[in-house]
């Protein structure tokens, strides 16, 4: 299954909207995310699944999402609510996916078949994508497991709260301890896929300079965008994933002394009095990448030797 064309979808910010709240599922609509995730899931109560299901199927329709992505967050395969969810979305025009508490390449591969179905019978041209979230124990342990079938999955992505209950663990702080050990693995792990890696959330909504130290905390450690619980944390996620004017010179500068040095049949060179080589050139190139996703680098020639992907890693994917 390829999915190459949505694995090229910029997602700097996805945006955890509650299905079963009209006035919500409106005013989503202005927020700037690069990507809505109308909720099923954990924000619904069960007694209210049906109608928050419905709610959801009608927005989609609606439509109105301008650049954002539409997508939904459905329930877990194994409840009773999950094949009705899926179909229905679907259905109804949702481009993403997310798949909780997701633990095994059988169950995502079962669900990637049956996305792809549901894609056929609606006449669907380009592929929904699947976004998993892993958040248990036995997800983060079966990640190699996972790597295996990337090419069914558009986004790794991780939830912390749920894997510091699945712990056992009181705190639910992203950045110490075992959960800290987790986000890091599923970057690094989804990184080895050429997948694109999706930050925690941050639960203290009213604290918008701790967020923005966790997103930023969350891009050093390798990630490409982040999960916002809260209006007010959408373009401070925005900001964070996307290159500052700095970066963007710094960048220019590198690739120009490249050129330069290729020219005169040099493979090292300096810039700034730091060395630079084929890595740090690929960084650089991503940064360009990156910059010209988020509408911030206008100029649509690439550098020499520069290829966009999906991830703006500077990489072409190979599925």
């Amino acid at each position: 299954m390829n999915r190459s064309n949505s694995q090229r979808r910029q997602r700097r910010s996805l945006f955890f909207v509650p299905g079963g709240e009209p006035r919500k599922l409106q005013k989503c609509l202005t927020s700037g995310a690069d990507t809505l995730l109308l909720d099923l899931e954990d924000s619904v109560a069960l007694d209210d699944k049906d109608r928050a299901r419905k709610l959801v199927a009608a927005a989609l329709r609606a439509g109105g999402f301008g650049s954002s992505e539409p997508g939904v967050r459905v329930n877990p395969p194994g409840t009773a609510y999950f094949e009705a969810d899926l179909e229905a979305v679907i259905m109804a025009g949702a481009r993403a996916v997310m798949l909780p508490k997701a633990e095994t390449a059988e169950g995502i591969v079962a669900v990637a078949e049956r996305i792809d179905a549901l894609s056929r019978r609606r006449d669907i041209g380009e592929p929904v994508a699947l976004l998993v979230l892993v958040e248990t124990a036995a997800g983060i342990v079966n990640l190699p497991e996972l790597i295996r079938v990337a090419p069914n999955i558009d986004a790794f992505c991780f939830g912390h709260a749920d894997f510091s209950r699945d712990m056992g663990l009181a705190a639910t702080t992203p950045d110490a301890g075992s959960v800290l050990h987790a986000r890091t693995t599923l970057a690094i792990a989804a990184k080895a896929a050429r997948r694109t890696t999706i930050d925690t959330v941050f639960l203290d909504v009213r604290d918008s300079e701790a967020f923005r130290r966790d997103a930023e905390r969350g891009r050093a450690l390798g990630f490409d965008g982040k999960l916002c619980i809260h209006p007010s944390q959408v373009d401070i996620a925005n900001e964070v994933y996307t290159p500052t004017v700095a970066e963007i010179d710094h960048a220019r500068r590198v690739i120009d002394a490249y050129q330069s040095a290729k020219r005169d049949g040099r493979g090292v060179f300096a810039v700034d009095g730091k060395m630079v080589d084929a890595p740090l050139i690929e960084i650089q190139r991503d940064v360009l990448a990156r910059a010209r996703k988020a509408g911030v680098v206008t100029d649509s020639a690439p550098v020499d030797g520069e290829k966009d992907d999906d991830a703006g890693h500077g990489r072409k994917r190979g599925n």
